[in-house]
């Protein structure tokens, strides 16, 4: 058995029962190929190892180049056949253990996996005969072997649970952390002014003072790796407008020194006409010019950090947080506001998530919180049903509410993406509102998802949904919103019979955050 008892027989088990349920009755052979250790682009540099995740599922095993092989007979009453199984890892030599750490042998394997002695042998030395029969009868059934897999891995076992709830630990604490080194940076703001010494080898060599959305995401990185866990994907960390585009990996622009006017409205020229940070990574992105953030006009008013690290070698997290930069450590006004309509909308959703329930409803109650915060600012004019058939609120909540997490950051995703379930009647009625939906189906216990509702001012995203120029908008009302640029809190969650467990642990009340980011807690 495995040192961390890692189901992989129960994994196994799971997946032929999928397979007997797809695969015509007889004798079936099914053969995994793990991940080999690969070069970057026609060199012999070798680029971090990741083990493929339905071989990781069925095998627990974690070396490049191996193999898995299972036999079963379907068409048997019990819907839960018997299967044989063998994994094969490749042996040892001097020469490859000269430049690479060298394979477990037999004994070490039988001490490491999930799997007896008689189920372990050397890849390409065994059992020939089972690879042969593969390759005759293969056809195009592995279409089956994939769609086992994702109905498979949709539910998790409760080790799974462990893992993930320990990867979302860590990844709660490497959030916890930009905060506060953003906090130590505040209270020496507040205590020194504007004037504050840059890292020039003269001060703050003690403390990696966060200036800068790379400062953020090297300090999360960093945390993590301390705990031993590597990224499940390339961070996100976006500051002021960057916020608005979903997937801003660039995380290459510093922060202004100077305080945010907590009462300013500046007015806001979209698209092309609207002053460019310069060409980072990203290449021109309409935000705010390097200018315009010194003189305090467009200041970024928030951070958002989408970051997650994977624990034992896959298992991932997703958590999302947006906190003040700036400002002492304190929302603006508006920042504030925004901020706390999904705080709302992101505890709408908990509140109906459990069994049950379907994914579409969930996502459908944000809009129509959003809708009525918005028109309780004033943004929006007009009752939440008309808002509702505008389908405005797009504008601004463009994505799906979330998505499933395990081995995978968006775990059985094509699977999901494919089979919509049990639509209910509502999202008839508002069909402009799933087109990105990457889950749309009932909810079953046991299953781990990410709640991540958000409210993004996207000058060309507005444009095109006509936010810009409805007459259900009060675009001087939208105006004092705009500088915000985005929002989003994600968190990760088991659904229940009864509810959902969140195993997020950083905090997400405004409060909370304020408290930790201008260095009083």
């Amino acid at each position: 058995m495995t040192v961390d008892n890692f189901p992989a027989k129960e994994h196994i088990r799971r997946l032929v029962h999928h397979l007997a349920r797809l695969a015509p009755a007889g004798e079936h052979v099914v053969l995994l190929q793990g991940e080999h250790v690969l070069s970057r682009h026609d060199t012999d540099r070798e680029l971090p190892f990741h083990q493929e995740a339905n071989f990781h599922y069925a095998s627990g095993c974690l070396v490049p180049s191996s193999t898995v092989i299972i036999r079963f007979t379907s068409g048997e009453e019990n819907p839960f056949p018997e299967f044989d199984v063998k994994l094969c890892i490749p042996e040892q030599d001097a020469e490859s253990s000269m430049w690479s750490v060298p394979p477990p042998d037999i004994a070490e394997a039988g001490q490491m996996f999930d799997f007896d002695a008689g189920e372990l042998g050397f890849t390409g030395k065994d059992d020939e005969a089972w690879l042969t029969a593969l390759l005759e009868k293969s056809g195009d059934k592995v279409i089956h072997v994939l769609k086992a897999f994702h109905h498979a891995r949709l539910i998790k076992t409760a080790q799974e649970i462990t893992y993930i709830r320990e990867a979302c630990r860590i990844t709660s604490g490497a959030q916890e952390i930009v905060m506060r080194e953003l906090g130590k940076f505040a209270a020496r703001r507040e205590a020194k002014g504007a004037e504050v010494a840059k890292r020039d080898g003269k001060e703050g060599l003690a403390e990696w003072e966060i200036e800068s959305e790379g400062d953020a995401e090297a300090v999360f990185v960093a945390a993590c790796r301390r705990a031993g866990a590597g990224q499940a994907y390339l961070p996100i960390c976006a500051s002021g407008s960057r916020a608005s585009t979903l997937h801003y990996v660039c995380n290459d622009k510093i922060f202004p020194a100077s305080r945010h006017p907590t009462n300013s409205s500046p007015t806001f020229t979209p698209t092309s006409n609207n002053p460019s940070t310069g060409r980072g990574c990203c290449g021109d992105v309409p935000a705010e010019s390097f200018d315009d953030l010194r003189r305090g006009t467009f200041l970024p008013q928030v951070l958002l950090i989408d970051a997650g690290c994977e624990y034992r070698g896959g298992y991932a997290s997703d958590i999302t947080r947006t906190i003040p930069v700036g400002n002492g450590g304190r929302y603006t006004e508006e920042g504030r506001t925004v901020y706390e309509i999904v705080l709302k909308m992101q505890k709408a959703a908990e509140a109906i998530c459990k069994a049950g329930s379907h994914w579409d409803d969930l996502h459908l109650l944000c809009h129509k919180v959003l809708c009525e915060e918005f028109i309780a600012l004033g943004i929006f004019r007009g009752t939440i049903d008309q808002m509702l058939e505008s389908g405005l609120s797009q504008a601004f909540f463009p994505h799906g509410l979330g998505h499933s997490l395990g081995l995978d950051v968006h775990d059985s995703l094509q699977l999901l993406r494919t089979e919509h379930l049990d639509i209910p009647a509502s999202s008839h009625r508002y069909p402009h509102f799933f087109k990105y939906l990457r889950i749309r189906r009932t909810l079953e216990a046991n299953m781990v998802l990410t709640i991540e509702p958000g409210c993004y001012f996207a000058p060309l995203l507005m444009e095109s949904v006509g936010a810009l120029t409805n007459d259900l908008v009060d675009r001087d009302v939208l105006e004092r919103y705009i500088p915000v640029g985005g929002v989003r809190i994600e968190d990760v969650v088991v659904v229940r019979e009864d509810g959902c467990e969140n195993l997020t642990t950083v905090p997400r009340e405004v409060e909370q955050i304020e408290a930790i980011c201008s260095g009083r807690a």
